[in-house]
């Protein structure tokens, strides 16, 4: 096989590959082979079939099977021999026919990761703060622990903003009930935004037994498109009114989360913050590490590479949005196009990133083995009360367990330019 490589751009390449006529002619016996014994002609056993009249019925089929496998089997063979890192399949053009008993060739035009040394990145001037927590944000923490274990209980009062009403509900349109617009027994914590802002206003004020009938104008992209673009009403009836009730901060409180007192808890919250605090540190450097390494190594980026972290960006904010309420005049300002127009400079960045921590990976011989992936997975399969087997079972499975070594990769070089900082 003879290849030849022409560097279109710093991460584009051509690959003319030429296959020698031994190899094609071996390649046409097996697939005429593998025709005649899987074909029925009549006058002949299935294998028993002449070649010509294989040839002669089913020539175009052959040749397609074979310049498939010839490409399938010599490109990634290439691509290994010559130290290659494609980041999208290659575009292949065959300008000629193959034959018996002569070369065939094959162009393959691929986008690659640049080849780059990364420099500065040993001893950078990074000033870590120490994370450090006082008695102010302990209780802060405290209370918010209390608001997390608050419970409801029933009153004999109108509602008000933080309460839980439980409601009877049905929505009509022109007169007719709207399909899956009723509930009974439905909870709405007022000001949660659970339901759209009129109905959640009708609630205040609202007693146990009191009846409501809300008109509600919907938006054009409301997600449930039997009111979008409508005007409803929607029929209400209060069957309860709850107010939210905070612990004691107290050792039964304490005791409540499994600890022994009052005491521990709050060390317990102490612990977790400087914990928060260390990783919000260890992102700022990180954003500081990766902003300098940037501005310090210039290099090109594979545009289909960039595209695929673009449309990722973008499919994900969309999918956030469809989550979430978001006000007619702000998703006007979420089209696909604007996103695009948002996220570029951001994907592109983060294309350099990923590129600039691999080299250094590669530089410093830093690499993840298959025990830390292992202890890693374990340590999540602990937090989701789940086995491991189970777990590191679906990460192989949905192919996320690359994703997860390259993490993993990545957090041991900022470690490693962390640790080598003046």
């Amino acid at each position: 096989m003879k290849v030849s490589i022409e560097d279109l751009s710093p991460v584009k390449k051509r690959l003319i590959i030429e296959i020698p006529p031994e190899d094609i002619n071996a390649e046409m016996d097996a697939v005429y082979r593998e025709l005649g014994a899987t074909v029925s002609i009549d006058g002949f056993r299935k294998g028993k079939a002449p070649k010509a009249i294989l040839e002669s019925r089913y020539k175009d089929y052959a040749l397609g099977e074979v310049v498939s496998k010839i490409i399938e089997g010599s490109y990634p063979k290439v691509v290994r021999e010559k130290n290659l890192s494609p980041v999208a399949r290659p575009k292949i053009d065959v300008k000629e026919g193959i034959e018996y008993g002569k070369p065939f060739s094959y162009t393959a035009t691929v986008e690659v990761r640049p080849d780059i040394t990364v420099e500065g990145y040993l001893g950078m001037e990074l000033k870590k703060e120490a994370a450090t927590v006082n008695d102010d944000e302990i209780e802060k923490a405290m209370e918010l622990l209390r608001e997390g274990n608050a419970h409801f209980s029933e009153v004999e009062r109108p509602a008000r903003e933080k309460d839980l009403v439980v409601i009877d509900f049905e929505g009509f349109s022109d007169g007719k009930p709207v399909e899956n617009a009723k509930a009974t027994e439905y909870p709405v914590v007022i000001g949660t935004n659970a339901l759209v802002p009129d109905l959640e206003d009708a609630l205040v004020g609202a007693g146990k037994g009191d009846e409501k009938e809300v008109k509600v104008r919907f938006h054009e992209d409301y997600k449930h498109k039997g009111l979008a673009g409508k005007e409803a009403l929607f029929k209400i009836k209060v069957k309860a009114v709850k107010e939210r009730v905070l612990p004691a901060l107290d050792d039964e409180f304490a005791k409540d989360l499994k600890l022994d007192n009052l005491a521990q808890l709050k060390d317990k919250v102490r612990e977790a913050l400087i914990k928060q605090k260390e990783a919000a540190e260890k992102e700022r450097l990180k954003k500081e590490i990766v902003e300098r390494l940037i501005e310090k190594n210039t290099f090109d980026t594979p545009p289909s590479l960039v595209a695929s972290y673009l449309q990722s960006f973008v499919s994900r904010a969309m999918e956030d949005m469809r989550k979430v309420r978001v006000k007619p005049e702000d998703a006007a300002e979420m089209t696909p196009e604007k996103l695009k127009e948002k996220y570029s400079g951001i994907a592109e960045m983060r294309v350099k990133e990923e590129m600039i921590l691999d080299a250094v990976a590669r530089q410093e011989n830093i690499t993840v083995s298959d025990n830390e992936i292992d202890a890693k997975i374990k340590e999540m399969a602990a937090e989701r009360h789940q086995r491991f087997e189970e777990l590191k079972r679906q990460f192989v499975e949905q192919g996320s367990d690359a994703a997860l070594m390259a993490g993993m990769l990545e957090e041991k070089v900022f470690d490693f330019i962390i640790k080598n900082r003046l």
